[in-house]
């Protein structure tokens, strides 16, 4: 029987990278960061936020704001490219992998085309691990 071949999509705030099952386990098919799209504010996400106890200030909710249409660009620049690599053929499904906002702004940026093949979600934020250490945190994949 063969073994279903998985287009891995990993995005961070800051960044996205495709991976894709391999025979030898996982292959790299590249990534971007938001400083290679000119609509995507490169500073965003690096400033600290200074966290108080149950208390927001005025600037980190500021901040936490302006982050949101960052995020939501550098997800659809991510949808683009997962399509493009979908398009060449030779896998079966999808896999996204992302903090839980950024994994609901690649949700909003699926392109309908895509929808039916996404078997799996993972709530993390795993865009800068290793080729080798991925499949431990895989393996865990609800629909994988």
């Amino acid at each position: 029987m063969k073994t279903p071949q998985t287009l891995y999509l990993l995005a961070s705030e800051h960044s996205f990278r495709l991976v894709r099952t391999h025979e030898a386990g996982l292959a790299s098919l590249g990534g971007k960061s938001s400083e290679d799209f000119p609509d995507v504010d490169y500073r965003f996400g690096t400033e600290k936020q200074s966290r108080g106890i149950g208390v927001h200030t005025e600037r980190a909710t500021t901040t936490m704001k302006a982050q949101e249409p960052q995020r939501n660009r550098l997800a659809h620049h991510a949808m683009a490219a997962l399509e493009v690599q979908w398009a060449k053929g030779g896998f079966d499904r999808i896999v996204l992998v992302a903090g839980p906002k950024m994994l609901g702004d690649l949700r909003d940026n699926l392109p309908k085309s895509l929808s039916g093949h996404v078997t799996g979600e993972l709530h993390k934020d795993l865009v800068k691990t290793s080729l080798h250490d991925l499949p431990a945190h895989l393996a865990d994949v609800p629909g994988v």
